[in-house]
């Protein structure tokens, strides 16, 4: 069928370049004269008709000529009104192509061989970091001689084509044909391939560094400052940004061209011939090395506390790799970097911070807004929100309530609980000594309760009878937490760096934790103020003397207080548990030996919830010893066979931690208006029409305020993670000029992903009606869309540019007309997560708009414009304080007094169940529309 269809588009084409002409020669008449000197009998029709032919073969086969040089060099050829010719002419010559015999379109320079490997699935590695393939070629592209050895097979998966499997693996996607020259079983290359076939790939018998060229002879070195790309370092010293390769092909560290790191010292091959000609004096630019900077390290921002595999081995990196490691700037950081902190304690922050913008958020002035975090901050506020389990820490916490409701039924004290393993689908208690039976649900025996974390679990608001547990790290899958309490004093050893880190790991857990939540921390040490900053007020911080002065006044009068009962007596009794609440001292930087042995002591006794986390520099003394790479930590806990990998919280992360937990002031919001500049009144009678403040879009065009969709695509709908592809769009229309590294980062996807997603979001994108494609290839580096494309967010922007304050109603009504729903509202709570910023602006604009326009209605005694704004803003801010409170002064002055009932108490609840404050202003509004006027005050 490939051959028949490849005969027909090169009879197609032989007739239209060949018969054509010929045709036009045979029948075709040009007798101007003669036509126009007697009368027409048909003659002028046919010159006519002639001269029209003469010019389709004339575009047809302009066209052909430039899609045959665009095949053969790899360079596009975009002729001015000619894209849809252009397009059938490409489309008949792949035809062609497809359908010639393999050793045609194979290389037969003999530099081609096959190496067979045994079919087998391939092993589960995550993709390399560093391996991104070039977007599209461009002048001085690498030759096919200059690709990389590439030895093993490869299974496919889904998804996958030729062209990406060239991208991939061999540097260049147009070398799609040798993967097919040695695949005789591709009957068909251009065919879908089927998931699970073994390809097999092509060896080159040179590589980069095999056979340097004249230019790379005697190259200067240049050290990479921040923000430096190849295309600028090939402009500056060698004249032409096109001659990038050159550089590339020069310095073996370089795997992605998109992404070159500060520190690093390439060699930058010799100047151009033509230079060296015109009488320069040196064969190289002036390459002065600069003074190499050692930047600071960011957050380790990865999605995964273990198993992530190192780096390639440095063998293959060839003489320029350099001696040590290359330093990573803010703007190459990966996802696959490991995020040490752990994912319960990434999901307690995750819920601390949204609580807190939340009750932030509620009570905003309008025209008011948080200030944007650093990159570093919003890095790791992405990265927590990917690492995240809501469900894990909901159903540890439930599981522990129901063991507390199981013992106090069973009128038994809470068993001593020796560690909790934490899994995908199961948690495992283990006790120390008997327990007893598992309660109705568990499995397990005496010595270990186990439960299915996967099904429902009914919970309830009673304490947690182990509120000192602290996660410690990772081994198979397994979280591993023990009880504080139960160790009494536990001694974290290693390195000042690492004994540190790990205090803080546990410590910024324990202040966020929803099963700590009554209890009480006291620390001391230099990273009290991270641990006060996440805890708030369950956190007291003391000086190292106070704390220990505290510590033995509280286990005195503990100890005196209880009497014979016990702790975990006390702890399963709802009425009584609040008596023994845990207290947890966090001496960070660490205590004497002495003062350690006395604090054993002290706590030798029955226990009396009372835990003591310290930093010890003794192994012999510490029950958790922290060793390994900062980068991969690991660590070992007194009594447990192996070593986890620990969860730490960095320097770096920690700085942007306490950034993240910093309450900023509010800085003045864009979409408000300045309170120094006046609007200019409008002349009577001035009509505004607000079609003309929203153009349709004819190009592709993006919905955020709603369910997310991408209208106006001119390419083939896509098949499947059509979710993904609009995310990737509005990633790329929220940050133009971004490179590759930037987006895989910002979107924590693999290299391999974002390259795939990418091409998949070209095709469906399409091209705009003069030929150019709405996502051009990148070939600076730098990813940007179509400037056609827009998003009712700049739509939103555009409309309130001159602020809120300044604009007409007609545009707030405007504005509040793009409402279709809350912002993203079709996305999980763990997707889009860089778009957390973007929700929030969209949230608060649009609720400004509201509380304005409500307020201008109620003015002009509009009621249904007041109404239906607010109602409108409600949908993007629900339950929003100042939206509530301009409907309950709407329906107040339409006299609805059950609707103005209702709206007071639906807003003194709400306050209720969140634990905050009513405003000063809402508790007079909801005084005058109940009790007709305010309440007297002294």
């Amino acid at each position: 069928m490939t051959q028949l269809r490849g005969i027909l588009a090169a009879l197609g084409l032989l007739l239209s370049l060949v018969g054509a002409p010929w045709a036009l020669l045979s029948w075709g008449h040009l007798s101007w004269t003669t036509a126009s000197l007697r009368a027409d009998d048909g003659s002028l029709l046919l010159v006519a008709l002639t001269v029209i032919g003469w010019l389709a073969w004339l575009v047809f086969g302009l066209a052909t000529a430039a899609e045959t040089v665009t095949m053969i060099t790899g360079r596009r050829h975009q002729l001015p009104g000619l894209g849809g010719v252009q397009q059938l002419a490409s489309g008949l010559l792949l035809i062609i192509i497809a359908a010639l015999p393999l050793s045609t379109v194979a290389p037969s320079d003999g530099s081609t061989a096959v190496t067979t490997v045994p079919i087998q699935p391939p092993a589960p590695a995550p993709e390399p970091t560093t391996t991104v393939a070039i977007e599209a070629a461009i002048d001085d592209a690498p030759t096919e001689d200059s690709l990389p050895a590439a030895t093993d097979s490869y299974t496919v998966r889904a998804g996958d084509d030729l062209w990406s499997i060239a991208e991939h693996h061999l540097g260049d996607g147009r070398q799609w044909r040798a993967i097919a020259a040695v695949n005789p079983g591709l009957t068909d290359p251009l065919s879908e391939l089927r998931e699970g076939t073994s390809l097999r790939l092509p060896t080159r018998a040179a590589t980069l560094s095999a056979h340097p060229t004249k230019a790379t002879e005697h190259p200067s070195r240049i050290t990479v400052a921040r923000g430096d790309t190849l295309s600028e370092l090939a402009l500056e010293h060698l004249g032409k940004a096109a001659r990038w390769p050159r550089i590339a092909q020069a310095n073996a560290i370089i795997t992605d061209p998109d992404h070159i790191e500060v520190g690093w010292r390439l060699a930058i091959p010799g100047i151009h011939r033509d230079h060296q000609a015109s009488g320069g004096s040196s064969a190289a630019p002036d390459a002065a090395p600069q003074a190499e900077s050692a930047p600071e390290p960011p957050p380790d921002l990865g999605s995964h506390p273990v198993d992530q595999s190192q780096d390639p081995a440095p063998e293959s990196r060839g003489e320029s790799t350099p001696s040590t490691p290359p330093t990573v700037t803010e703007d190459s950081s990966h996802p696959a970097l490991p995020l040490t902190l752990g994912t319960l304690a990434a999901t307690a922050v995750v819920g601390t911070l949204e609580l807190r913008r939340a009750l932030r958020l509620r009570e905003r002035p309008p025209g008011r807004c948080e200030p944007p975090a650093t990159p570093a901050a919003d890095r790791l506020r992405t990265a927590l929100h990917e690492a995240q389990r809501p469900d894990a820490i909901e159903a540890l916490t439930a599981v522990l309530q129901l063991i507390a409701a199981h013992c106090h039924r069973e009128r038994r004290p809470a068993p001593t609980l020796a560690a909790i393993r934490l899994s995908a689908d199961q948690l495992t208690v283990e006790w120390h000594g008997s327990a007893g039976a598992p309660p109705p649900g568990f499995g397990g025996d005496d010595g270990q309760w186990t439960f299915d974390i996967t099904r429902p679990i009914m919970t309830d608001d009673r304490p947690c009878p182990y509120p000192a547990l602290v996660s410690l790290g990772v081994r198979d899958g397994e979280t591993l937490l023990v009880d504080a309490e139960q160790s009494g004093v536990l001694g974290v050893a290693g390195s000042p760096d690492q004994r540190r880190a790990a205090l803080a790991a546990m410590a910024v857990e324990l202040a966020c934790a929803p099963w700590s939540a009554d209890t009480h921390l006291i620390v001391c040490g230099r990273d009290a103020g991270l641990v006060k900053l996440a805890g708030e007020d369950r956190v007291q911080t003391l000086d190292e003397a106070e704390a220990l002065e505290h510590l033995r006044r509280h286990v005195a009068r503990r100890q005196l207080w209880l009497g014979d009962a016990t702790v975990g007596e006390l702890r399963v009794d709802p009425t009584r548990a609040e008596a023994v609440c845990s207290t947890v001292f966090c001496f960070l930087d660490g205590l004497d030996d002495a003062l350690i042995a006395e604090i054993e002591d002290l706590l030798a006794t029955a226990p009396v919830g009372v835990a003591v986390i310290v930093a010890t520099a003794s192994s012999a003394e510490a029950q958790w010893q922290v060793g390994g790479p900062d980068s991969r930590p690991t660590g070992h806990l007194a009594g447990q066979p192996g070593e986890l990998a620990a969860h730490v919280i960095a320097e770096p992360v920690r700085q942007a931690l306490a950034e993240l937990l910093t309450p900023h002031e509010l800085v003045s919001a864009p979409w408000w208006g300045e309170d120094n500049v006046y609007q200019l009144p409008n002349r009577d009678g001035e009509d505004v029409d607000i079609v003309r403040l929203l153009q349709p879009a004819t190009h592709p065009h993006l919905l955020l305020i709603g369910p997310a969709e991408l209208q106006n695509p001119t390419g083939p709908e896509p098949t499947r993670s059509r979710q993904q592809l609009i995310e990737l769009c509005a990633w790329l229309a929220e940050h133009p000029g971004s490179n590759a590294s930037q987006m895989a980062s910002g979107l924590l996807v693999a290299e391999s992903t974002r390259r795939s997603n990418l091409s998949r979001l070209r095709t469906w994108l399409g091209s705009d009606p003069a030929g150019e494609p709405y996502l051009p290839d990148a070939y600076s580096g730098r990813i940007s869309l179509h400037v056609g494309i827009t998003s009712d967010w700049q739509q939103l922007q555009v409309l309130l540019k001159p602020g809120i304050t300044r604009v007409s109603d007609r545009a707030l009504i405007a504005a509040l007309e793009l409402v279709r729903g809350a912002p993203l509202a079709d996305a999980a709570p763990t997707q889009w997560h860089w778009a957390e910023e973007l929700r929030v602006n969209i949230s608060s604009a649009l609720r400004d708009v509201g509380v304005v326009l409500t307020d201008r209605a109620l003015a002009n005694h509009d009621l249904d414009l007041a109404r239906w704004a607010a109602s409108r803003a409600l949908v993007v801010a629900p339950d929003d304080e100042l939206l509530l409170c301009a409907r309950l002064r709407t329906e107040h002055q339409a006299g609805n007094s059950t609707e103005t009932e209702r709206l007071v108490n639906h807003i003194t609840r709400q306050a209720r169940l969140l634990g905050v404050d009513l405003l000063p202003e809402t508790i007079e509004l909801c005084q005058q529309v109940i009790e007709g006027r305010l309440r007297a005050r002294a």
